[in-house]
């Protein structure tokens, strides 16, 4: 990998499309995060000039080796992107210090998902795949980072199956005006005029042809099991992931009653072709969600009988479980750590602007906070920067996205000495509650 990726970055030098950027050495020794514990370490990879992130909390951006970590710069902070924004796509080696090599630009991109930059599962060491707008249409790339060569597929991506040959999409400029911070600006929404369209929808495609196929309309999701405030709103769909053995997709389904104050949401599965659409959950306010198993999905929502909680959902038969119950009390980004037992959890900002950061073991609930970090009240909404906690491919580190030094940029938490200490022999099962104050 580092002979490829330097041969690489070479490449790119002299085409120009970027240069390592890096920053001094600051002070920040005020702005760091609060009462972190002693066996947990905060590393930031990246810094001015630019604002660097990675997006998302469903996607590993470390590739085969550990050593090279997915980044994205832009060159602003307090606004959204407009259509003719760049965003520079780079590599950030972890053996280094604050240095980011660009390979690549894009003018499709938001905030909280970034351009959907992600390894391709199956040649993680040496192929990413992201989404950019060419010749008026938004569209996926892959790249092959040893010689900058591309293949260009017709749809955008949302996420890749396992096995590194099929990828889902959706309509980013429909989810630009549906729901800001999530789409991309620059190309107008085809079926924008229609609430629930048969021409739009889900996409399948196959990344060795880059063919794209419809296989599940917004049409065919209003009409499932359709509820009363459905009329005259339009529909649209979110957070689309394969399974673990990527036999099934899960998806969000939202629309926004006009009369009502906040949007509602169902549970999908589906098979990768479309067949077999089922309704896992119609709780109204569903939100983040993470695969535990090939049929079991940890996702928070709110159960009419049980109230808000983080439940553990069986797909097949739709019967769920709490996790975290008095431990785990609001929504975040959960996400399990390889092997399963751990998951990381984050939190909204508080009262005071503190966003909580944590590990929780599943079998007993023992919730470890990490970190609280602080996030700016100008930066909001669309605009946000969530923590977006995701893992290394072993489970020793967390990357996460923050705002708490005045910009935004990436950090490494490493807790692998912390899990492996709880979950040493002898040590009491549900000894430990860390709660920062």
């Amino acid at each position: 990998m580092t002979r490829r990726s330097s041969a690489g970055a070479r490449i790119l030098k002299r085409r120009g499309v970027g240069a390592t950027s890096s920053a001094p050495a600051r002070d920040y020794t005020a702005r760091v995060p609060l009462q972190t514990p002693a066996d947990v370490t905060i590393r930031r990879l990246t810094g001015e000039p630019g604002q660097h992130f990675f997006g998302y909390y469903d996607k590993c951006p470390w590739d085969a080796s550990g050593r090279y970590v997915l980044g994205m710069q832009a060159a602003f902070l307090i606004r959204q992107p407009r259509p003719d924004d760049v965003l520079r796509l780079g590599l950030i080696d972890l053996h280094r210090s604050q240095g980011f090599e660009a390979f690549a630009e894009t003018r499709a991109w938001c905030w909280q998902q970034g351009t959907m930059l992600q390894w391709v599962p199956n040649r993680p060491d040496r192929t990413v795949v992201y989404n950019d707008r060419r010749d008026g249409k938004f569209v996926a790339v892959v790249r092959e980072l040893e010689d900058g060569s591309e293949q260009v597929l017709s749809k955008p991506v949302y996420c890749l199956s396992g096995d590194g040959r099929r990828g889902i999409g959706a309509n980013f400029a429909r989810l630009n005006d549906l729901r800001p911070g999530y789409g991309y600006a620059g190309v107008a929404d085809a079926w924008g005029a229609h609430d629930a369209p048969h021409e739009d929808g889900v996409y399948l495609m196959n990344l060795e042809s880059g063919r794209s196929e419809l296989v599940l309309t917004l049409a065919d999701l209003a009409s499932f099991e359709p509820e009363g405030d459905m009329a005259g709103t339009k529909h649209w769909v979110n957070h689309l992931t394969f399974s673990p053995d990527d036999a099934r997709v899960a998806l969000l389904h939202r629309w926004h009653p006009p009369d009502a104050t906040s949007r509602r949401t169902r549970l999908f599965t589906m098979s990768p072709d479309g067949t077999d659409l089922r309704l896992i959950w119609a709780a109204r306010h569903v939100s983040h969600y993470d695969w535990r198993s090939a049929h079991e999905i940890l996702v928070w929502g709110t159960d009419p009988d049980q109230g808000p909680h983080f439940y553990v959902i069986d797909e097949r038969s739709g019967q769920r479980r709490v996790i975290g119950d008095g431990v785990l009390t609001e929504d975040g980004h959960c996400s399990y750590r390889p092997g399963g037992r751990w998951f990381v959890n984050d939190t909204y900002p508080d009262a005071r602007r503190f966003r909580s950061l944590m590990v929780v073991r599943e079998s007993d609930a023992l919730r470890v906070d990490l970190a609280r970090f602080v996030a700016p009240a100008e930066l909001d909404g669309p605009i946000r920067c969530d923590l977006h906690p995701r893992w290394n491919r072993d489970g020793t580190q967390i990357c996460i996205d923050s705002v708490h030094e005045g910009s935004r940029q990436m950090y490494v938490i490493e807790v692998g000495e912390l899990i492996a200490a709880r979950d040493a022999p002898g040590r009491p099962n549900g000894a430990e509650t860390a709660h920062l104050q």
